[in-house]
């Protein structure tokens, strides 16, 4: 049964989901949509900085001295510095959340079996805050692993009398600390789809609903990550021959503009059709690839929300003892 919890529905959760149909067109077309409007605001947002780089690259193959250049960009960067952190700070809220907002709709179909939609509510904000006890817990534990580390090697150092020991303690308590965290986060990892399940902020109670399934929740992402890479570098490998293949096609053109050293010429060269549809085509099929990855990585802490044998949501609890 789909709903119950086990290694092949974890891993193929995103794809056995109940709910209407259509969802996992409507999410990628959405995420590709809503990727490219922010990626618009950037550059509308950017756009001074791009203009300094620009300027100094015409000024570099204009013969300025190093010192020119440096006095060029120390004055446009002071012009533009209070645009620049403005424009990064609303591109961090709006990225936070693009991500809230397609999480909460990836979790309310694996969770609650719903339809495709994107709203900021309540399911929205709840998750923010789940991020941020994550950014919060990601901080101590680099903390925690800094000391853990510096005081190890420093105890085995002293205690062997042997500056080599100190590499030896590195790698053990790298080893050792991967593992914990490793542990603690996908005990921790249906926190996002028990929040919204029950409507409300849910992290530490993440751990109940994992005991006795942490191999298989570990399984699940393993087989997932051997999934993702291969995506990755498939698409990776099919945009790099298409842009190179399209580079190679134009190699005169390009070579034409950087013999007469003119940034307009090689601007203009890299601005031909030819050579920006497989880049912006290639771009395109990426993001929607993340959205993908994105989507099926949400699938096994989902189902063990879904089928958390306390109830609570739409928990199947029967199918876990099926």
């Amino acid at each position: 049964m789909a709903q119950q919890f086990s290694f092949g529905n974890s891993v193929l959760h995103f794809a056995r989901s109940d709910g209407p149909r259509g969802f996992l067109w409507k999410y990628l077309a959405s995420y590709l949509a809503v990727a490219v409007c922010l990626t618009a605001l950037s550059y509308a947002l950017f756009q001074p900085l791009f203009g300094i780089w620009f300027s100094i690259l015409v000024e570099a193959m204009g013969g300025a001295s190093d010192a020119e250049i440096e006095a060029i960009l120390a004055r446009r960067a002071v012009e533009i510095v209070g645009w620049i952190v403005f424009g990064y700070l609303l591109m961090l809220i709006l990225g936070v959340m693009f991500w809230a907002v397609f999480e909460a709709a990836a979790q309310r179909r694996l969770v609650r079996d719903e339809g495709f939609s994107l709203r900021i509510g309540g399911d929205e904000f709840r998750l923010i805050l789940v991020g941020l006890i994550w950014v919060g817990l990601g901080l101590a534990a680099q903390i925690f692993s800094i000391i853990f580390i510096a005081i190890s090697t420093a105890s085995l150092v002293y205690a062997l009398d042997n500056p080599a020991g100190g590499a030896i303690a590195v790698l053990l308590c790298m080893a050792l600390l991967t593992g914990l965290w490793t542990w603690i986060g996908v005990r921790l990892a249906p926190a996002s789809a028990m929040t919204v399940r029950d409507g409300r902020v849910i992290f530490f109670d993440a751990w109940n609903v994992t005991r006795g399934r942490f191999w298989t929740l570990l399984g699940s992402y393993l087989v997932l990550a051997i999934i993702v890479v291969t995506i990755a570098m498939l698409t990776w490998y099919f945009i790099g021959t298409g842009v190179a293949a399209a580079i190679m096609a134009n190699i005169e053109r390009f070579q034409t503009a950087i013999d007469a050293q003119n940034p307009l010429m090689l601007l203009s060269a890299l601005m031909q059709f030819d050579i920006l549809a497989p880049i912006i085509g290639g771009w395109m099929f990426w993001v929607m690839v993340q959205g993908l990855i994105t989507f099926m990585w949400a699938g096994p802490a989902a189902l063990a929300a879904k089928t958390d044998p306390r109830g609570g949501g739409v928990a199947q609890a029967p199918d876990v003892f099926a």
